[in-house]
């Protein structure tokens, strides 16, 4: 049964005229009596009494109406319910990059498990080429990423960069350092040919500079530790989880350019709480970054 339909029906019969209905759905008088006589003939009842011009509800109509609200009001809740994220249940495959994980995940996924109690996440934490293909395979639902896409499979959301700072062993803390003095030690950074590999690169190369040694590292926390030992001069995001005794900040005379974010989804049926989780880890990325 069209509940189109049923929806002119419950309309004439509480303004008690097809005009009326049809001028408060914008439809046409002829639409309106054209679904009721549709809504007459599979029902196998007259619904309204067309006699004398007037338009009066019949005894069958009338048995029906409350039965009509009832059926318009379930379709009611049942959209409200497929678009509203706050309802969302199940499972949404997450991939992600190490610096998401060591500066604001957490909060991300306090925040989902807030407002979509839910919602299970599964995370898988690579490098952004691999999430990438994994994306593309249809392995994982949603990408927090260095690398913007935008096709018709997928949307594509830029969130707040993260701050990009030197770091090396804490006997280095205060001393003020140039890009020349860096690049005479060992630089300790993330995979090869990623974001932040090829904008440290790029910084060396603007000031006719070539690090001499350039150890390319998937995991953020052997960085932290690699660098902790004195092993070598590292790139890491600001105010991330790794900072603490034996790490410091260093005085660098050039800034690292941000890392950039972008959140990926499919376009798919569950769009809407793919958006949601995104709203959510941009909100997450700028309070990070605003963060002293």
């Amino acid at each position: 049964m069209n509940t189109r339909f049923l929806e002119t029906f419950v309309t004439v019969a509480n303004l008690g005229s097809f005009r009326a209905a049809a001028e408060q759905l914008n439809i046409s008088q002829a639409t309106v009596s054209s679904r009721i006589s549709a809504l007459e003939t599979e029902l196998r009842v007259d619904l309204f009494d067309r006699e004398f011009h007037t338009t009066r509800i019949t005894v069958a109509g009338a048995l029906i109406l409350d039965k009509a609200q009832d059926i318009l009001a379930t379709e009611r809740k049942l959209r409200t319910t497929l678009s509203d994220p706050s309802t969302a249940a199940g499972r949404v495959r997450l991939g992600l990059v190490s610096s998401v994980v060591h500066t604001w995940l957490c909060d991300l996924v306090e925040e989902v498990a807030r407002c979509y109690p839910r919602l299970e996440l599964e995370l898988t934490v690579e490098p952004t080429p691999n999430i990438a293909a994994a994306f593309e395979r249809g392995a994982l639902d949603m990408l927090l990423t260095t690398e913007e896409r935008h096709d018709e499979s997928c949307a594509c959301m830029e969130l707040p960069p993260l701050e990009m700072r030197w770091y090396g062993p804490e006997g280095m803390r205060g001393e003020p350092l140039t890009l020349a003095d860096v690049v005479t030690g060992p630089l300790i950074t993330f995979t090869r040919n990623s974001r932040p590999h090829a904008n440290v690169l790029a910084l060396f190369a603007e000031r006719g500079l070539r690090p001499s040694i350039v150890h390319c590292v998937t995991s953020m926390a052997a960085i932290a530790r690699l660098t902790k030992r004195g092993l070598g001069i590292a790139t890491l995001p600001r105010a991330s989880d790794l900072a603490g005794p034996g790490l410091c900040e260093l005085d660098v005379d050039a800034q690292l350019p941000p890392l950039p974010l972008f959140c990926l989804w499919r376009r798919s049926s569950d769009a809407t709480a793919y958006k949601a989780i995104a709203d959510l880890a941009r909100s997450c990325a700028a309070r990070h970054r605003d963060a002293p």
